[in-house]
């Protein structure tokens, strides 16, 4: 296994100084035996799938003309007994006429009377025929195809009835030895008076004739599925084939790069992770996400994006036959790689990222792996949660799950579940923490701060939108928390602003033009000058999009504020291009900026920067007198630089707005 598992590794590096001579034969067979295990995992599926259908056809029409000739059994041998016993009652009634002439020429019948013992013994002699009686009116047998049969006394009730009322009878025997005989009675009138004959007929001729028309039934029924068949290949069969290996392919595959889809990647993910434990070997996942591909399409439009998409696509494909490559989002790829580790997966993540260099674009990898059976949604979240560290590092970098394991909570199933019932039902709150302005003591504005049902199980916003961003549906929570904080519209104090947080996963999204922000606004019957957008700059790899929103929201009135300011690693380049009107410097640099000099240096650095692009600059964090004094007294060419506030010290958050000055401001 050892020895296997180096082979498929990426990290060709790492087997050693073995000669080019040595274990040649070993290692094509088993790289031979690799590919094709992994080629087995998708083509399974596609081959099953095309042999289902051709069986399903095949029975299909078996089952069609087997029902077909089922019915036709069914009438023709419903017929043909009908017929034979038509048969049957007419041969009988001719020979009760000709015992009728008979009579008519004897002058007195008696059961010694040669004529009728002749007539009656020579028609059972025929073929088919098992008896035949004739009773006189005293119901005693005169002549009979059995000798010892005359004299005797047959209580057939048909019989009786045929001697007493004239009726004839035609059917089954009742005799329990013979119920599958058939038995016909007639009257017949003779010189002596009303006499009843009787004969039947045995069942095997009949039978005969039926297996006879089964044979002849299922021979042609097999004949016509032959011949269905292969006028159904040869006029439309062969044409319907492709048409559904054509529809299986384009329900598996990608309609623009002609990868697999998101649909194949989750039915080939879980039998990947099957294969692995049961062969205890490892296996990869590799999540690929282009960076900026949203801005790269509007800048250049769809065509060069698709365009693009198709190159990457091209690159992907560059790999091990056994490597699957898919499609499973607008600019998000996957790729399973078997019987490789951590380093092989590396290894190969790496060199997609020098192979995409030469291509317009940045991407972005997050890597998981395994070697034992696990949910496929587990293993796909480790890459999920490994690739948004990978964006927040900037983009065009590789990240493994086991690097950040340690510090990365996964979402539960239950968690996820508990955030789309708390989106559906609109589960969440709205509460106002107040920002003023240090110099006059007067409320500046207030910000608006979601907070989940507790019921849900979130510990607090922050835990909600960790669960939204691993699940996608950070957009979605975003515009609820913002629609729950505009319902304070109407009592917002006057002259006061309305703070409100986007994430950068929702500007983002909004790149393409989407103007729900601004119809929330109208509803709640505000200006979009009293409204302020904050974002965070604790985000990499999508500042060009961000920025892009950012303005467009701008020019329709909005202000804009860069929040947590001196934690990121994006606060100078955003200041110098977002223009913002308002600089929120972060409440652990604030705090700490009182006894650490590294952190005032952060403070003042950022305070002047901004101060300087005349934004306004806000300190988080303020709790108590000596950090408010701190703040306060700081200057710059004799010019205050942070000219406003926030803090539990300054007022914690409610859903009351208390316009009033807090008491830390009056001492």
């Amino acid at each position: 296994m050892a020895d296997h598992k180096e082979v498929a590794n990426y990290d060709v590096e790492a087997a050693g100084d073995a000669s080019p001579a040595r274990g040649v034969a070993p290692l094509a067979a088993l790289i031979g035996r690799c590919a094709e295990r992994g080629r087995g995992i998708g083509q399974r599926a596609s081959w099953t799938q095309g042999l289902g259908f051709r069986l399903r056809l095949l029975l299909t029409l078996g089952a069609t003309l087997g029902a077909i000739g089922v019915l036709g059994y069914v009438l023709l041998a419903g017929q043909l007994r009908a017929d034979q016993i038509k048969e049957y009652e007419r041969t009988q009634r001719n020979d009760a006429l000709i015992l009728e002439a008979a009579g008519r020429s004897v002058p007195n019948v008696s059961a010694t009377d040669p004529v009728f013992q002749e007539l009656v013994t020579s028609m059972g002699q025929r073929p088919g025929v098992t008896e035949t009686i004739l009773i006189n009116p005293h119901d005693a047998v005169v002549a009979s195809k059995y000798a010892a049969a005359e004299g005797t006394t047959d209580p057939d009730p048909r019989l009786l009835s045929a001697l007493s009322h004239g009726t004839s009878y035609g059917g089954h025997d009742d005799d329990p030895g013979r119920t599958r005989d058939y038995e016909f009675v007639a009257p017949v009138s003779l010189p002596g008076g009303r006499y009843a004959f009787q004969t039947s007929f045995d069942h095997r001729t009949l039978d005969r004739t039926l297996g006879d028309l089964r044979q002849s039934v299922g021979l042609i029924w097999l004949l016509a599925l032959v011949a269905g068949g292969l006028v159904f290949h040869c006029v439309g069969g062969r044409s319907l084939m492709r048409s559904h290996q054509i529809a299986l392919r384009r329900a598996t595959r990608d309609g623009l790069t002609d990868l697999h889809n998101h649909g194949a990647f989750r039915d080939e993910l879980a039998t990947a992770i099957a294969q692995a434990a049961r062969y205890e070997e490892p296996l990869s996942l590799l999540l690929l996400d282009l960076d900026d591909f949203t801005l790269f399409n509007d800048r250049y439009g769809h065509s060069r994006g698709d365009q693009l998409l198709i190159d990457v696509a091209t690159v992907l494909r560059d790999g091990r036959p056994s490597d699957r490559v898919f499609r499973i989002g607008s600019d998000e790829f996957g790729l399973l790689l078997p019987h490789t580790d951590a380093a092989g997966a590396c290894v190969r993540a790496r060199r997609l990222l020098r192979a995409l260099a030469d291509l317009p674009v940045r991407a972005s990898i997050g890597i998981s792996g395994t070697a034992r059976e696990i949910a496929g949604e587990v293993l796909r979240a480790q890459a999920g949660a490994a690739l948004t560290q990978a964006r927040r590092h900037g983009g065009s970098d590789v990240v493994h799950f086991h690097e950040i394991g340690n510090a990365v909570t996964l979402v539960s199933p239950d968690k996820q579940q508990a955030l789309v019932r708390m989106l559906d039902l609109g589960a969440l709150t709205a509460c106002y923490q107040p920002i003023w302005d240090l110099e006059h003591r007067t409320l500046l504005g207030i910000e608006a701060l979601g907070r989940p049902d507790q019921s849900f199980g979130f510990a607090g916003p922050a835990d909600a939108f960790d669960v939204a961003e691993q699940i996608g549906r950070v957009h979605a929570l975003d515009v609820l928390c913002a629609t729950r904080a505009l319902a304070i519209g109407p009592d917002l104090p006057p002259g006061a602003l309305l703070f409100i947080n986007l994430s950068p996963q929702t500007l983002d999204l909004d790149t393409d033009g989407d103007d729900w922000f601004s119809v929330a606004v109208e509803r709640a019957r505000l200006e979009p000058g009293r409204v302020v957008i904050e974002v965070t700059e604790r985000f990499g790899g999508r500042t060009d999009a961000v920025v892009s929103t950012l303005h467009r929201l701008r020019a329709a009135g909005f202000k804009l504020a860069l929040d947590d300011v001196g934690t990121g690693n994006a606060g100078l380049e955003m200041l110098r291009a977002l223009d913002a009107d308002f600089v929120k410097i972060d409440r652990s640099v604030v705090t700490a900026a009182t006894t650490e000099p590294t952190a005032r240096a952060v403070l003042m650095a950022m305070a002047t920067f901004g101060s300087g692009t005349g934004a306004y600059v806000i300190a988080e964090g303020i709790e108590d007198q000596e950090t408010l004094r701190f703040v306060t007294g700081l200057s710059q060419a004799a010019e205050t630089i942070i000219r406003g506030g926030q803090g539990y010290g300054l007022g914690r958050p409610s859903a009351e707005i208390d316009p009033a000055p807090p008491m830390l401001l009056h001492s």
